[in-house]
C-alpha cells in the first residue's frame, strides 16, 4: 500500500466542544455540540478530518482522468469529462484558487 502524502486529521470530542487535530496536536477546528446527544456537529468534524485524504484522493482520480473516458467492464465508453471538470473545481476550491465573493 502506497503512503499517504498527507498526514491524517483526528477527531477529539472534549466537553461541549468537538475539536479536529492536525497530526502534530495542533488544533485544526473547534465545533461547539449540541446539548441532545450525538448530533451534526460531530459528524461534520470527521468530515473535515476526512479533507486532507479526500483530496489526495480528488487529486488522483483526476490525474486518471486525463484522457476523459472510461470502458466500463461491459465494454460501454462513459465520456467522463462531467466528472473531471466537477473533480477540477473541487481541488482549484480547496487550494483557495476559487472563492465566492465573501470568503477571504
Amino acid at each position: 500500500m502506497q503512503k499517504r502524502s498527507n498526514p491524517s486529521w483526528s477527531v477529539k470530542k472534549k466537553g461541549e466542544v468537538v475539536e479536529v487535530m492536525g497530526p502534530d496536536s495542533s488544533v485544526v477546528a473547534v465545533l461547539p455540540r449540541k446539548k441532545a446527544g450525538e448530533d451534526e456537529r460531530v459528524k461534520e468534524a470527521y468530515l473535515l478530518a476526512a479533507a486532507p485524504e479526500l483530496f489526495e484522493v480528488c487529486c488522483k482520480i483526476n490525474s486518471i482522468l486525463e484522457d476523459s473516458l472510461i470502458v466500463t467492464p461491459e465494454g460501454y465508453k462513459i465520456n467522463c469529462s462531467d466528472i473531471k471538470k466537477a473533480l477540477a473545481d473541487a481541488i482549484m476550491r480547496a487550494k483557495g484558487y476559487r472563492k465566492s465573493p465573501q470568503e477571504p
